[in-house]
């Protein structure tokens, strides 16, 4: 990028023309006898007013080429950038890869931002501090989170939890269910097709990071500055803090930060303490620093030409996005949401429930420690985040499996006839699990009426595209930890408003209705996290 600047010394030439001579401007015939006018005085200026308009439109003039000069030249560094940049086909987007003039961009996008976990392509320094692509194989979601843009209501950001237990799209190498960032090991089409087919969340675009591309976008910016309460430490991430106060954080250092998840701070009494929550105090820490960050990015990064060539110099290389993600949809975005304030964007987390079994077991498979969904929390944090209103399909015909262990089957079917839904059937199959997740099963097409269906259950339920499941009919497999939910208002669209879950469930015995429980069910009793979660007396914060 080149800076013009005015050059000393470059002033206009005064006017050359005279008229004192016979052949000058100014010479006039000899006429009848008349009163001689004197001549003006060769250094006499010219007409002021003449000389500030020419002046000025030589300005304009020069303004007009400079801007011509910088637009074309900062087009073509964009697309010489974006070239650089690694792109990956995902039919699964909302747009199918056919938006590159960024259409959607003027009602709104979700962008899913992933911090892969992948060990290939590690430099040995590296390989040698979190393993080889043989020793770790695959990839995961170690983040997992997502981007909602609206041109009149700004930015909001949604965490998903890594440990998250659902159905894994068809075809998933990871088996019919599992942890939702093991489906990124299939590709990220496939994580794609998780979330907004379990979750029912539409995805526009979608950006991922590695390992190394994190740590060189953070050294190329200059670092960050993180204030530290206490004493931290993690032996899985590499993070060790010493000293509190204000500390610089190098790449090396801000991965520590983000992908601690084995998190232990000194306590008062000297002695190191657990962070209970785990992945969820990291998505806590995660938002956190990614304030930091886009502060930093803003302050150093994007104002200074250098360090921003710096920085996209590193990013390109370590970035991969969907290639419908167009150069022109970028530049759009850059200058629509170029003075968003980080500090007041919403930051959300998928509310879940922790099984209480360390190492939990499905269909004879252990997947450790996962959490569950709990409605209708997650659909109105969902809602609240995508700025939608809930949904409004009617109810279409379900057949019920009952998989509970309890016979609850035919007190759900009568919850759900209650309701306005009609039950063709029920019947009793093999318990899977304990606990387990009630999945509706729906077509591709008839995502309206599985989110209409989940809207009425109240507990661990989850949404699931089965290519096998009828057109226009549901299938709801049912779980142990689910009952049908009592009508409840409309979500508030404040984020902690929309993390409390409704607090009553109602099923029907003999065509009466009647209270089930005054609260929602949880596996083993375990409390519902809420959306938005301050940072704890531990945490690191900006400077």
């Amino acid at each position: 990028m080149t800076t013009i600047r005015e050059q000393p010394g470059l002033v206009e030439a005064p006017d050359a023309t005279t008229s004192d001579g016979p052949e000058g401007a100014g010479a006039t015939e000899p006429g009848p006898a008349a009163t001689p006018t004197p001549d003006p005085a060769p250094d006499s200026a010219p007409d002021p007013a003449r000389r500030w308009l020419r002046g000025t439109l030589i300005a304009v003039s020069a303004l007009v080429a400079v801007a011509l000069v910088v637009s074309t030249g900062l087009f073509a560094y964009v697309r010489y950038r974006y070239g650089q940049v690694r792109k990956v086909f995902l039919p699964g987007l909302v747009h199918h890869g056919r938006d590159p003039a960024g259409a959607r961009s003027e009602k709104g996008m979700t962008i899913l931002l992933v911090g892969n976990n992948t060990r290939a392509g590690l430099d040995p320094r590296e390989a040698r501090q979190f393993g080889t692509a043989d020793e770790v194989g695959g990839a995961r979601s170690d983040v997992t989170m997502l981007l909602h843009l609206d041109p009149a209501k700004g930015a909001s950001l949604l965490s998903v939890p890594r440990d998250l237990f659902v159905p894994m799209p068809p075809r998933s190498r990871a088996g019919a269910v599992g942890k939702i960032d093991a489906a990124l090991n299939d590709g990220p089409e496939q994580l794609v097709e998780a979330l907004s087919n379990d979750l029912g969340i539409p995805i526009d675009h979608y950006v991922s990071i590695n390992f190394d591309g994190f740590q060189h976008v953070v050294d190329s910016l200059g670092g960050v500055d993180m204030s530290f309460p206490t004493p931290l430490r993690d032996s899985f991430s590499g993070l060790r803090i010493n000293r509190t106060g204000c500390t610089h954080l190098g790449g090396a250092a801000a991965l520590s930060v983000v992908r601690a998840r084995h998190l232990q701070y000194l306590g008062p009494s000297g002695r190191w303490v657990d962070d209970p929550q785990s992945d969820l105090g990291r998505i806590r820490r995660n938002h956190q620093f990614l304030t930091v960050f886009a502060k930093t990015m803003k302050a150093r990064g994007i104002t200074n030409p250098l360090r921003a060539n710096a920085v996209l110099g590193n990013l390109v290389h370590q970035v991969t996005i969907d290639s419908g993600l167009g150069a022109g949809t970028m530049a759009k975005l850059l200058r629509r949401y170029r003075n968003l304030n980080p500090d007041t964007v919403p930051q959300l987390t998928l509310p879940v429930t922790l099984v209480p079994q360390a190492n939990y077991r499905y269909g004879g498979g252990s997947y450790g420690s996962v959490v569950f969904p709990s409605q209708p929390a997650d659909a109105q944090v969902i809602a609240t985040f995508l700025g939608v209103t809930p949904p409004q399909a009617p109810p279409a015909p379900v057949s019920v499996i009952d998989r509970s262990a309890t016979g609850a089957g035919r007190q759900v079917s009568e919850g759900l006839a209650a309701a306005g839904f009609p039950v063709t059937g029920v019947t009793r199959s093999a318990v899977v699990a304990h606990p387990s997740e009630t999945v509706i099963r729906y077509h591709a097409g008839d995502l309206p009426a599985a989110e209409r269906l989940l809207a009425s259950l109240s507990g661990a339920a989850v949404m699931y595209a089965d290519p096998q499941t009828q057109k226009g009919a549901l299938v709801l497999d049912l779980g142990s930890v689910v009952t049908v939910a009592s009508p409840s208002p409309a979500p508030s669209s404040s984020p902690s408003a929309a993390s409390t879950p409704a607090r009553t469930g109602t099923a029907a015995s003999n065509g009466a209705s009647r209270t089930v429980s005054p609260t929602v069910p949880t596996p083993g009793g375990q409390p519902i996290t809420a959306s938005v979660t301050p940072p704890q007396s531990f945490d690191p914060r900006g400077c």
